[in-house]
């Protein structure tokens, strides 16, 4: 996330930008404070849940000639009509997810930028959250997740994923020790609104959603993008991609795969030239 400062207040933000332009600055409304996080040290969930106008640093304005920008809850709608939202990690996991509020305002795909580091079968529980939610509010949701070391304790293991409608269609690898993984699909967005109108109760709550004061003003119309097309318009040489089978590790492969790419990477970062590992000769030594 981006450290921003709105109001006088810090928050952890998504930052969307095109051509040296910010499109929209979009704040972290829960935090990570269990296990190995404290995000609440160092950050304020925004709680405002609207569409504000945020003051950007001088030196936008005189390098990129902009001074303000969307700052708040809501998405980019495109000049072809794709609809773009995305929340930020925790979010995936709490029981509110931005991602359902977003489905039912129509938006299409859904981008989320992860910290979540490796846990034994922790893979798992990511997967099933991203399927789970597609599966029942349909949608693209797009994944990425850091991947390394960050000079502490713990490994990062990437894994990006592209799901759809409840099918994985493109899965990057856990552990890896190329510091940057991209992985692609193509999509039909005809697939996703057909997929939504086949669920009666889907559009019974969407409607209804509609019809309530909180989905008001520009939260509901998203922010306005006129020169931006997702869809690729006349194309017969690109057919959408088939869904693949969930790739998972045994317990006994990330055992043995996490640490080791941990070391790789705290190896590259601090610029040793590699590691001194002391042999005694004792009952400790000889079991290494």
């Amino acid at each position: 996330g981006m450290p921003v400062l709105h109001g006088g207040v810090r928050y952890n933000c998504r930052i969307l930008a095109q051509n040296r332009q910010i499109l929209w600055i979009r704040p972290k409304t829960v935090m990570a404070d269990n296990g190995n996080y404290r995000e609440s040290r160092y950050f304020t969930p925004y709680t405002a849940g609207k569409q504000e106008q945020t003051l950007l640093p001088v030196q936008f304005h005189q390098r990129y000639n902009q001074t303000h920008a969307p700052f708040g809850i809501s998405f980019l709608h495109c000049a072809d009509g794709t609809t773009i939202g995305c929340e930020s990690c925790e979010e995936l996991w709490t029981p509110q997810s931005s991602h359902i509020t977003m489905a039912l305002q129509g938006v299409e795909i859904v981008g989320n930028g992860s910290g979540s580091h490796h846990e034994l079968r922790k893979l798992n529980t990511r997967l099933e959250l991203m399927v789970h939610a597609t599966q029942k509010c349909g949608g693209v949701y797009l994944y990425a997740n850091q991947r390394g070391c960050d000079g502490g304790r713990l490994y990062f293991d990437g894994c990006a994923m592209i799901v759809c409608n409840g099918q994985v269609l493109a899965q990057a690898q856990q552990f890896d020790v190329r510091d940057v993984q991209v992985i692609t699909a193509t999509i039909d967005l005809d697939d996703v609104r057909s997929y939504r109108a086949s669920i009666p109760s889907f559009g019974m709550q969407a409607a209804a959603a509609a019809a309530t004061s909180s989905y008001s003003d520009t939260k509901s119309t998203g922010v306005e993008c006129p020169k931006i097309r997702m869809v690729k318009q006349n194309s017969t040489t690109k057919h959408p991609t088939l869904p693949q089978e969930l790739r998972f590790h045994s317990p006994e492969e990330e055992c043995c795969l996490g640490p080791a790419c941990w070391l790789w990477d705290f190896l590259r970062r601090s610029g040793a030239s590699g590691f001194f590992l002391p042999l005694s000769g004792g009952a400790d030594s000889s079991s290494v």
